[in-house]
C-alpha cells in the first residue's frame, strides 16, 4: 500500500490510496484555510450550504433521490481544525464499481457529482438561497449552544481557549454565535468563491480506482483560474510562560479538570515518536500510570487520560473528578509524569505501550476513512510518511528517549469546571 500524489491544478492535489480491502470507496475534497475568526465561522457553513442543493440537484430530495440511484451512495459535511489550520469540505462514500450490476463507474459518477455540488450551488442575486443560508445558520448556532451540554468537551475546549489565548489554535473550527448570525447569503458566497480562488484543496480517493483517469476528470473539474495561497505555518510554543489557573463554577455534580501542557513536538520533530511513548505510557492507553494509578488504586477520577496534539506541541490531561478531590487529583495527575520523567516505568508498561500503539495503526487499515484522516492530518503540512514507517520509528524508541521526552511537557493552564450541584439530582452531564 502506498500513497500515490498527482497535481491536478495550481493547489490542487489527488491523493489515491489503492486497496481492495473495502467493498465500498471512500473519496473527500477538503479546502484548507488559516484559522481565522470570524472567517471560521463561515467557513463552516459553506459545505452546509452546498449541500442543501444545486443547480442540478436543486434540493435534498433530488441529490437523495441521486445517491439512492448510485447504490446508496453517501455525502457527508465535514469541518475541523489541525493545527492553525481549518479543514472543511465534502467527503462521499460509494460502492466500488466492481459491485455495481449495471456496470457503472461510479467512481466517475461521484467525481462528478461532487463536482456538480461544489461548483453549481442555488444562487439568489449576489448570494446563497437565503433560505438555505438561514437554515444551516440556525442549525450552527444550535451546535455552538449545544456543546455546553457535553461537558467533557466543553471543558476541553474552554482550556484551549484559555491556554491559546491570541493564537489561531484557540479559535474553534465552527466559530462563535455572533459571528454565524453575522453571516449572510452575499458575504458567505463572496467567501465561496474566495475558497475555490484561494484555499488550497486536497483531494483523497481510498479504494480501487484508475488515478490516472480520476485525475483526468478531476481536472475537467477544477480547470478555472486559480491563486492559492500559502497556508501560515502552525505556531508551537517549546516551552510555557508562567503557569495559569482557571476556575469555572457550573451546576454540576462532577468536576471536570483539564491539564494543558507545552511538549514542544509536532509529527515534523524526530523526537514525536518518543513523545508517542512517553503518552503511552503516562495516560493514553488503559495500561498507563493515570489509568492504573490515580483511577484504580487511587479511585481520584471517573476517567483521566492525556493526549498529544500532533500538530500543536501540546499534551492535554483530561480527567473527570468529584469537586472534594480537585488538589489531591491534580497533585496525583502530576505526580504521574514526574514517574516517567524519572525512568519509573517498567520494561512490561514499556513493551505494553508499544504494542497498544502498533495496533493503533494496524486498525487504520481497517477503515477508509481512518486512512484518509491520517493521511490528510500529514499532507496538510507536507509531512511524508506511511503507517509502516511509523511503526518502526517506536520500535527503535529507548528507554532513554521516552525519559527525554517526559521531561519536555511544561505546564501552561490548568482549568477546573467547579460543580456547585454536590450531590444533588443532575441530568447526564456526558462524563
Amino acid at each position: 500500500m502506498g500513497l500515490q500524489n498527482i497535481s491536478i491544478a495550481d493547489g490542487v492535489r489527488l491523493h489515491c490510496l489503492p486497496t481492495g480491502k473495502f467493498k465500498t470507496n471512500f473519496m473527500s475534497v477538503s479546502f484548507t484555510a488559516p484559522l481565522e475568526a470570524g472567517v471560521n465561522a463561515m467557513n463552516s457553513l459553506i459545505p452546509n450550504i452546498l449541500l442543501r442543493g444545486s443547480e442540478k440537484y436543486p434540493d435534498m430530495a433530488a441529490i437523495n433521490k441521486r445517491l439512492d440511484y448510485l447504490y446508496a451512495a453517501g455525502i457527508s459535511t465535514r469541518c475541523s481544525k489541525r493545527g492553525d489550520v481549518q479543514v472543511f469540505g465534502l467527503c462521499a462514500d460509494m460502492l466500488d464499481s466492481s459491485y455495481a450490476i449495471g456496470g457503472e463507474d461510479l467512481v466517475a459518477e461521484m467525481t462528478d457529482m461532487l463536482g456538480e455540488l461544489l461548483l453549481h450551488p442555488i444562487k439568489v442575486g449576489e448570494g446563497f438561497d437565503p433560505d438555505y443560508t438561514e437554515s444551516e445558520k440556525n442549525n450552527q448556532i444550535d451546535a455552538i449552544n449545544a456543546s455546553i451540554n457535553n461537558k467533557v468537551y466543553y471543558a476541553y475546549r474552554r482550556c484551549i481557549e484559555e491556554m491559546c489565548r491570541g493564537e489561531r489554535f484557540g479559535l474553534t473550527e465552527t466559530g462563535t454565535v455572533d459571528e454565524t448570525s453575522a453571516c449572510t447569503p452575499e458575504s458567505l458566497f463572496s467567501q465561496y468563491k474566495y475558497a475555490l480562488r484561494h484555499y488550497p484543496i486536497e483531494i483523497f480517493f481510498v479504494g480501487q480506482c484508475d488515478a490516472d483517469a480520476l485525475a483526468d476528470r478531476l481536472r475537467s473539474i477544477f480547470s478555472f483560474e486559480r491563486e492559492p495561497i500559502a497556508l501560515p505555518a502552525t505556531e508551537v510554543i517549546r516551552s510555557a510562560a508562567e503557569p495559569k489557573t482557571i476556575t469555572e463554577d457550573m451546576p454540576v455534580n462532577q468536576g471536570k479538570l483539564v491539564i494543558g501542557m507545552r511538549s514542544g513536538l509536532t509529527l515534523a520533530d524526530p523526537e514525536y515518536p518518543a513523545l508517542m511513548l512517553c503518552n503511552a505510557i503516562y495516560g493514553g492507553a488503559v495500561t498507563s500510570k493515570l489509568f492504573m494509578n490515580v483511577r484504580e488504586k487511587m479511585s481520584l477520577c471517573y476517567y483521566c487520560q492525556s493526549s498529544p496534539d500532533a500538530a500543536k506541541g501540546l499534551l492535554m490531561i483530561q480527567s473527570g473528578i468529584e469537586v472534594s478531590n480537585r488538589e489531591v487529583a491534580e497533585k496525583a495527575i502530576l505526580d504521574q509524569l514526574e514517574a516517567v520523567r524519572r525512568g519509573d516505568f517498567t520494561d512490561e508498561e514499556m513493551n505494553g505501550a508499544l504494542l497498544f500503539l502498533i495496533n493503533s495503526y494496524n486498525e487504520l487499515a481497517d477503515s477508509a476513512r481512518g486512512l484518509e484522516n491520517w493521511y490528510l492530518g500529514r499532507m496538510i503540512f507536507n509531512i511524508p510518511g506511511e503507517p509502516d514507517e511509523m511503526v518502526e520509528k517506536l520500535r527503535a524508541v529507548t528507554r532513554e528517549d521516552i525519559i527525554a521526552a517526559a521531561k519536555l511537557p511544561t505546564l501552561d493552564t490548568v482549568y477546573f469546571l467547579n460543580g456547585t450541584l454536590c450531590g444533588e439530582d443532575e441530568e447526564d452531564e456526558n462524563a
